[in-house]
């Protein structure tokens, strides 16, 4: 998904109280936006990457912020952003072949505060559902998710750990691997695995929280409907997009200088589906002490 900018920008203007998106910035500096959507990651999808360079050498693009599904650049499409030599703006990601502007997340420490609150919530084997390792933001999750055990002094055991791809199959077939080990957290890293765990969880009859706490990476209003409501990492995509495209818009005006890379905070929004909250009234109920004997006399 390319998100293209046209026309040179004008100042600037703030908007308060609410998130600025890619559509605002670009309105506000007197930039026009239009999408080019295309898959060109195999041989059979070369003759896209390369309509999609005269799609955009048409439209007499000034700038694109690039946001890309999983897997490898192709030859092509490394081919198309080099030829047209304009101001790119990686969103998301980031890829070895590029050295580019880029606007991403935090995920390692956005995967480092989830496990850390499983561990809170007194899990001791807590397993993963990874994206693709190749991929930028699914290597820093992973990261993340390793550190976190070593801080809490938890074991790191490889029976709990599967390798997905972020769509919702995927996310089934680990939730059977990685339930039938037993695990009592899991730290799932993209919201369709979720519901692809979710699905296996249901089919193998176990409950959540009270069989293992659960946390999301990425947090939608429709992950509401969900009982018990998700504890998720919340990635901060008005700011990701709003940033990205300023930092566009200023490589554009001409403003060169070494690549530029961003790293935004992710939030994490604790709910119902690690069990902190019974953890926590567990914990209290066993450490109180007990109070003197009463006896009540009762006249006959």
């Amino acid at each position: 998904m390319k998100s293209c900018c046209s026309r040179m920008p004008t100042s600037r203007k703030t908007k308060p109280n609410r998130a600025a998106s890619i559509s605002d910035v670009a309105r506000e500096s007197g930039v026009s936006i239009f999408t080019v959507s295309a898959v060109v990651n195999n041989k059979s999808h070369v003759g896209k990457a390369l309509r999609g360079r005269e799609l955009l050498l048409s439209k007499r693009v000034d700038g694109i912020l690039l946001t890309k599904a999983a897997g490898d650049f192709s030859p092509a499409l490394r081919q198309m952003i080099e030829e047209v030599n304009i101001p790119f703006v990686l969103v998301m990601r980031t890829y070895p072949q590029l050295t580019k502007d880029a606007v991403i997340s935090d995920d390692y420490q956005g995967a480092y505060e989830a496990v850390c609150h499983l561990a809170r919530a007194g899990r001791r084997r807590i397993g993963l559902v990874s994206g693709p390792l190749k991929i930028s933001n699914a290597k820093e999750r992973w990261r993340g998710f390793r550190h976190a055990l070593e801080v809490s002094k938890l074991p790191y055991e490889p029976a709990l750990v599967v390798e997905g791809d972020y769509r919702i199959e995927s996310g089934f077939r680990a939730g059977h691997s990685l339930l039938s080990h037993g695990p009592d957290g899991i730290y799932v890293a993209n919201h369709l695995m979720t519901i692809g765990l979710l699905k296996a969880v249901e089919e193998m009859g176990l409950r959540c929280p009270e069989d293992f706490g659960l946390v999301s990476f990425d947090d939608y209003p429709w992950l509401s409907v969900f009982r018990p409501r998700l504890t998720t990492v919340e990635l901060p995509k008005h700011r990701l997009g709003s940033e990205a495209a300023e930092l566009l818009i200023q490589r554009m005006a001409g403003n060169d200088g070494k690549p530029v890379l961003k790293k935004l905070l992710p939030e994490l929004r604790i709910r119902e589906s690690c069990g902190f909250a019974q953890f926590v009234a567990s914990s209290h109920s066993r450490q109180a002490p007990s109070g003197p004997e009463t006896v009540t006399a009762v006249d006959k």
